[in-house]
């Protein structure tokens, strides 16, 4: 494989920086040179017209990678010309686990925001408030699961929403976790953040193989994601032209290539980066999860879950799967869900390599989702940390391609009534 360096910087001149010695790594960032086109798997017709721009999910990134590992090995496209060697190639592929995407600007970590994270006014006015778990007021009610507490404002709120950052600087979300509300403001966070910018639409033709020439009527167009900064976005001053990569984890190391990302091969410049890169937990921080008796669980890519938007494992023994832990940490801590606050589902496909035929089409619970949890029994802090960037989903292969890792954080749990 052929050995490269550290891109500087996005764009066609970022291609011909491949090159160099950086070594290959489990920890890797993707630049992509051109906007990343993904699409959700609805229909595209005249009347639903072309699908928004939209963050690489997991299983995008999944592809990306192990399309470089496999031609890395030596692996060619088509897998194998019998069905038996492409299903065992195939299988091999989907073995390999991944973890990401997140997003890194310089070396600054950038999270999705939480969904308990609500920003209301505009201008000067404008604000973040944190919503919690907390118990009706006397006299009140719902028809929330039986042992679910609702989840509301923080403090009363005049005013209707307003915008704010989609990404937050991994210090900024650690402070709302820490409950550090108000060292962190509006304008800080927009400033220090990220908000896609408005979709790179292109549209284009059908061409007729026979002639050559465009066919009349046949138009279709993409919206493309940029991944770079809005001038008109606070955060174009504070980082410039600095631009936006990918970061993700890989089970086996690889080096620096030009990889194709999303739809229309576009390319992105795959960079090997020091471990240190993909983010550590504070000191501490497990101990203050047992200190507080309780945690929540944000996640920080979709997640893909048996029952809709909780997952499966609560029915089964209120423990994360086994696959999430080391084999020599100490029994899995044992959960006890109070609440939970989830933004729409996000409709999700693909491309099935081994069987050659699209996926299903499934409902993804939005990265940003937090689940608010109580320590069932005694719980050390090193079975705590394997829930630290792993996937919570139920499937395996789902826990394998990326999909529903979270970050736990300290949560000091409430009384079921005032």
């Amino acid at each position: 494989m052929r050995q490269s360096a550290v891109p500087q910087s996005g764009g066609a001149g970022a291609a011909a920086d491949v090159v160099g010695a950086a070594r290959p790594s489990r920890t890797l960032s993707l630049t992509p040179l051109a906007p990343i086109i993904v699409r959700s798997g609805r229909p595209f017709d005249g009347w639903t017209g072309v699908d928004p721009a939209r963050f690489p999910p997991p299983s995008t990134l999944a592809g990306c990678l192990r399309t470089a590992w496999a031609r890395a090995q030596g692996v060619g496209f088509p897998l194998a010309p019998d069905a038996e060697s492409a299903a065992a190639s195939a299988a091999r592929l989907t073995g390999l686990a991944l973890a990401g995407p997140l997003l890194l600007r310089g070396s600054t970590v950038l999270l999705p925001k939480p969904a308990d994270a609500l920003y209301f006014g505009h201008g000067r006015q404008a604000r973040c408030v944190r919503a919690e778990p907390r118990p009706f007021d006397t006299g009140c009610g719902a028809d929330l699961p039986e042992g679910l507490l609702p989840v509301q404002l923080s403090r009363p709120v005049e005013g209707k929403p307003g915008p704010g950052p989609s990404w937050w600087a991994w210090q900024d979300w650690l402070d709302f976790r820490r409950g550090e509300e108000g060292e962190v403001t509006h304008a800080e966070l927009q400033q220090r953040g990220w908000s896609p910018p408005a979709g790179d639409r292109r549209t284009h033709v059908a061409i007729d193989r026979d002639r050559q020439a465009a066919v009349e009527g046949r138009l279709f167009q993409t919206e493309g994601l940029e991944f770079a900064s809005d001038p008109s976005d606070a955060a174009a001053g504070t980082f410039g032209d600095e631009p936006l990569r990918l970061l993700a984890r890989c089970a086996e190391p690889l080096g620096a290539a030009l990889v194709t990302l999303g739809g229309e091969r576009r390319l992105a410049a795959m960079t090997p980066e020091p471990e240190s890169a993909w983010p550590q937990p504070p000191d501490g921080w497990f101990e203050d999860i047992v200190r507080a008796g309780g945690l929540s669980l944000t996640l920080v890519t979709p997640a893909v879950f048996a029952a809709g938007y909780l997952p499966g494992w609560l029915d089964a023994d209120r423990a994360p799967p086994d696959s999430v832990f080391d084999a020599t940490s100490p029994p899995r801590p044992r959960l006890h869900l109070r609440a939970a606050t989830v933004d729409r589902w996000q409709p999700h496909s693909g491309w099935d390599l081994a069987r050659q035929q699209p996926r299903p089409t499934r409902k993804l619970v939005p990265a940003g989702a937090t689940y608010w949890f109580a320590l069932a029994g005694d719980a050390e802090p090193e079975a705590l940390r394997g829930l630290w960037l792993a996937s919570v989903c139920d499937d395996e292969q789902d826990r394998r391609d990326g999909f529903g890792l979270a970050l736990p954080a300290p949560w000091t749990p409430v009384a079921d009534s005032n």
